[in-house]
């Protein structure tokens, strides 16, 4: 499991470096952090169940993202 405190560090020394710049630029960037990430998990030998576990992960973690917005909309005040 991630230590919350690691994670909330980690985003942000992130957070600066995509405040200000075009959505486009930001969803770009999360997309290759999300495709290089998913990419480091394989399957030794078994391209088929390579597929099936990022298909998974991928699963797991658009859910985490959908958990996360509201909270984010709230803290931004966003939300209203």
């Amino acid at each position: 499991m991630s230590d919350p405190q690691d994670v909330e560090a980690i985003v942000a020394s992130i957070r600066p470096l995509l405040n200000g710049q075009p959505m486009e630029v930001q969803g770009a960037v999360l997309a290759d952090l999300l495709a290089t990430f998913l990419a480091g998990h394989v399957v030794i030998g078994d391209p088929e169940e390579t597929r099936a576990l990022r298909a998974g992960l991928l699963d797991l973690h658009i859910r985490l993202v959908r958990d996360l917005i509201e909270l984010n909309a709230q803290a931004m005040g966003t939300n209203k």
